[in-house]
């Protein structure tokens, strides 16, 4: 009997000590872009995804460039909070498109993991401006790693479009 207990001990440590390893350090770090297999970065030519865990916290880094143009997003989740409120000044995505963050200038963004922590989904809702007036738009987006923990894949889907944004980043070396 007392071997069933070391061995229910022992699953039961296994798995709270996996969460934060598939939470948190599996996505942590930066990942660099592979142009090859993406869907087109314009208006960009690279893009450095950094991600720092720090337990329900999230903060994700988008590192934006196009010659001397250099533009960091950052969208700060936390996890126990069912919405996370961030202003934001300036909308990246809006070249060639000629939509621009409307009057409020604030994006609501809920994030939950899922698949056991292999895949972190967030739901952003902001209000752009263009010609035609202001639009609400709602941005679904998922950050999945691979098994071997080299390449993170993420899928945007915006409800303006019909068609997903599929980049796919590798693991920088530090």
């Amino acid at each position: 009997m007392k071997w069933i207990g070391a061995l229910l001990f022992c699953c039961v440590v296994g798995v709270v000590g996996a969460a934060p390893t598939a939470t948190g350090n599996a996505f942590a770090g930066t990942w660099r872009i592979d142009l090859a297999k993406s869907t087109e970065l314009s208006p960009w030519k690279s893009f450095d995804l950094v991600v720092v865990v720090d337990g329900p916290r999230i903060k994700l880094t988008r590192k934006l460039a196009w010659g001397h143009r250099v533009v960091d997003d950052v969208t700060t989740l936390d996890l126990s909070k069912p919405v996370s409120d961030m202003p934001i000044a300036w909308w990246p995505d809006n070249r060639h498109l000629g939509a621009y963050i409307g009057d409020d200038k604030t994006k609501h963004v809920r994030a939950e993991w899922m698949d056991g922590g292999r895949m972190l989904r967030t739901s952003a809702d902001l209000v752009l401006s263009t010609q035609q007036g202001t639009r609400a738009v709602n941005i679904l987006t998922d950050y999945k790693i691979s098994e071997s923990g080299t390449q993170l894949t993420l899928i945007e889907l915006r409800s303006t479009r019909n068609r997903p944004i599929v980049y796919i980043f590798t693991r920088v070396q530090s």
